[in-house]
């Protein structure tokens, strides 16, 4: 794959970006893979991991969630994510810009809260690679997510509405 290829591209030979990504870093490509982009850094970005492990304690079922990004705040998200030791987290670091397509294409779910998110590119990404999106209605989200077309977005914060919309995707999902 080359930095030239599409998103849209990646998402055609999706079992197979799976089975090499599941075998790379060890995750189950049976269970929903819950896909997470984004910076580790203190302010909106920590607070907005914080309401991502809020909401993920509230939901049941077999997932795990893949996280792609670092930064100086990566042990506070790390203790916020902690609570999930049975393995269900996976973190992969920051990720060149050529890795992300076949993330996306292999992923189930996009999903992040994103308190005061000025844009929103990596929904863009997921959406472009036709992956579903849970966010925060918050910012610029809002203008790139529509609400029961692409994803659903919820209240900025809400964690309990944000368990409920990831939920509801989960219990579409195909078997």
């Amino acid at each position: 794959m080359s930095i030239t290829d599409s998103p849209s591209a990646a998402a055609e030979a999706r079992a197979a970006h799976r089975s090499a990504l599941a075998a790379r870093h060890g995750l189950d490509p049976d269970r929903p893979w819950l896909l997470t982009v984004a910076m580790m850094r203190r302010g909106d970005k920590l607070d907005s991991y914080r309401v991502l492990a809020r909401a993920l304690s509230q939901v049941e079922g077999d997932w795990q969630l893949v996280v792609a990004g670092d930064g100086p705040a990566r042990p506070a998200v790390e203790e916020a994510l902690g609570r999930f030791a049975d393995g269900r987290v996976q973190f992969l670091g920051l990720l060149d810009a050529e890795a992300l397509p076949p993330l996306y294409a292999a992923s189930d779910l996009f999903v992040w809260p994103d308190l005061r998110e000025a844009y929103g590119m990596a929904f863009l990404e997921a959406q472009a690679a036709g992956l579903p999106v849970v966010g925060g209605a918050d910012g610029g989200v809002a203008e790139v997510v529509y609400d029961g077309e692409t994803g659903r977005l919820t209240p900025p914060g809400n964690a309990r509405a944000f368990a409920a919309a990831l939920k509801s995707l989960l219990d579409d999902a195909p078997a």
